[in-house]
């Protein structure tokens, strides 16, 4: 073949590659098949140097952030120092060993202006609270011009939906002190993801309206007292609704819910618990014991992929070091 022919044939080639890497995104950017795309985010690497046990906490979630709870150790790949982790490691994966608390506070908004229909906002509270993982502590507070404790965090089951029940339904306050509110309850809890133990807690802020108690509380001061606390949004529509507000709440838009009526206020909270139980349960342990036999103090390079994973950004995988300094005595 003649240079000539070779240069008018490359053209072609250019195209057909460009349309062939441009089918495997959908008209958003996206990859078209999502079934495969995972994001890997670590918590904490540790070792137990007398038994050579390496120790990886980390969370998996698919293109959106949600959680993925169904890998196996058998879906994962991993290398030390850039060699494949065999059988003979003894490669788990499993978070029984490790103390796991899961908390959620139920934040609701109880003025005037949700008067009518306050049985419909107690009815989807309670399907959020039928639908808890038993080791779920939940914690229930109503707000107006004030936060009030409804029942502190506990498991059962039947005390929580008596403390919904006992909320009031008429006499309401005309005030709304929604960021006074999550600045009062953010510090019910704090986040620990650590091979010790785990603390996962979770926000849940149901409102049909916007702050208006007081301008001296501010929108930045509630969001400074959330920090990196996981915040969802269950809103209700109406004329006052201030969305970009409550978006900026949630911090995220997958952690903004909106119902149209009160006709959907029971599904919201039902997706919402969906979405904590799945990001729960997307948190995995995995340990192996590793072939390094040598005592020496030295940082060895540990990677973790997930079989048939399409996501090749930054978070498609988990790059740590680890010291395997007592090894092998």
């Amino acid at each position: 073949m003649n240079s000539k022919s070779t240069f008018a044939k490359f053209p072609l080639f250019i195209f057909l590659l460009v349309t062939a890497i441009g089918c495997k995104k959908d008209d958003h950017g996206q990859p078209s098949d999502l079934s495969k795309y995972y994001r890997m985010m670590p918590f904490e690497v540790g070792v137990i140097p007398e038994q050579r046990t390496v120790q990886v906490l980390f969370q998996v979630t698919d293109y959106y952030g949600k959680g993925i709870s169904s890998l196996r150790a058998e879906d994962f790949v991993v290398t030390e120092n850039k060699g494949k982790i065999d059988t003979e490691a003894d490669l788990r994966v499993g978070i029984s060993s490790i103390p796991f608390e899961l908390k959620t506070v139920l934040l609701l908004d109880i003025t005037r202006s949700v008067e009518g229909f306050v049985p419909q906002i107690k009815t989807a509270a309670r399907s959020l609270v039928e639908s808890k993982l038993p080791e779920q502590q939940i914690a229930i507070y109503t707000f107006d011009a004030q936060t009030k404790q409804v029942q502190a965090f506990t498991k059962n089951k039947a005390e929580l939906l008596a403390a919904i029940d006992a909320i009031p339904e008429s006499g309401l306050v005309n005030s709304t002190n929604l960021y006074g509110a999550v600045i009062d309850v953010a510090n019910l809890w704090e986040d620990n993801y650590t091979i010790d133990g785990i603390v996962d807690g979770s926000m849940v802020i149901f409102t049909d309206g916007r702050h208006n108690a007081s301008q001296n509380i501010t929108l930045a001061q509630a969001k400074s007292a959330l920090g990196t606390r996981r915040a969802y949004v269950a809103a209700l529509n109406s004329p006052d609704l201030d969305e970009a507000a409550l978006m900026s709440l949630a911090n995220d838009p997958e952690r903004y819910f909106k119902a149209d009526d009160t006709a959907g206020l029971e599904q919201m909270f039902i997706d919402i618990q969906a979405e904590i139980q799945s990001l729960s349960s997307s948190i995995y342990f995995l340990y192996y014991q590793s072939p390094i036999s040598d005592p020496t103090p030295f940082l060895n390079e540990l990677n973790i992929e997930i079989m048939g994973n399409i996501n090749h950004g930054k978070d498609s995988e988990i790059l740590e070091l680890f010291n395997s300094e007592g090894f092998g005595n």
